[in-house]
């Protein structure tokens, strides 16, 4: 009886924890996920990311509490503290995402060295996402910063070839369809940034999980662009689906690539 006490007793314990840490991580998640909003606007705009925030319709520097995530939302109803105008929900939608995909991580793979090449992954695509949607543009900074420390993580675990052989592969493959297309279409197919985008993806997928990221972020962009009846020459952010299809593969890829060999009645 004292030993199932005990027990249920750690088990407790272990709950607790993992609540108050899910806490703090989404806290952290929804912080970082501000400022990437912050960096994903700026940037390509060629402004400075250290100054203060402002009103994009009055200009009046922000208080303290404005910049809040989540919070400065809420307190403020939605709108500038000065101006009265429409805050864009954007903001608050994007820090509700960084809290829950760094939260999400965190239940996942819990303190382990791949929870870190998990966060750098969503921090580069969600600066990458948000970019592409506001300025059609990919931050080649970013991404090429993000790729670093993953690449030392994957050294760290040994398998750094492995990944090594999926950045490559998915990049060429992309880039040599890029030129086909370009020479069938007389224009470009692919963006050049969605292309690149993939040596970074390829660090934190491995082959068969990379290609069935492109899979899903081909698919769910076509669906979105039959949805719309986009004309012929309108521009989709294609980074957004990129990021949704590597957020499934990362997770439930080597599930779905299972069950889908046993669908074919083939082993995987």
């Amino acid at each position: 009886m004292e030993r199932s006490c005990v027990k249920y007793a750690i088990f407790t314990l272990h709950e607790e924890m993992t609540l108050l840490y899910s806490i703090f991580i989404f806290i952290f998640g929804a912080l970082m996920a501000s400022f990437f909003h912050l960096i994903a606007q700026r940037v390509p705009a060629k402004e400075s990311i250290t100054g203060r925030s402002y009103c994009p319709k009055c200009h009046h520097q922000l208080r303290f509490i404005d910049v809040m995530p989540i919070l400065g939302y809420i307190i403020n109803r939605g709108r500038c503290h000065y101006c009265q105008k429409k805050i864009d929900i954007a903001h608050l939608i994007v820090e509700l995402l960084g809290g829950f995909l760094f939260t999400f991580a965190y239940l996942m793979i819990g303190f382990e060295l791949e929870l870190l090449a998990a966060l750098i992954i969503i921090s580069v695509l969600l600066i990458e996402s948000i970019s592409d949607a506001y300025s059609m543009t990919v931050i080649d900074r970013v991404w090429i910063i993000g790729i670093i420390p993953l690449m030392i993580i994957r050294i760290i675990q040994g398998n750094f070839w492995d990944y090594l052989v999926s950045s490559i592969s998915l990049f060429g493959f992309l880039y040599l369809l890029a030129l086909l297309g370009k020479w069938i279409m007389k224009k470009d197919a692919f963006g050049g940034g969605d292309i690149k985008l993939y040596l970074f993806i390829g660090m934190g997928l491995l082959l068969p999980n990379n290609v069935l990221s492109l899979f899903i972020a081909a698919l769910f962009g076509l669906i979105y662009a039959l949805l719309r009846k986009n004309k012929k020459n309108d521009y989709i952010a294609l980074v957004p689906f990129i990021f949704l299809g590597v957020f499934i593969a990362y997770y439930y890829g080597d599930l779905l690539l299972e069950s889908y060999m046993k669908w074919l009645g083939m082993g995987y």
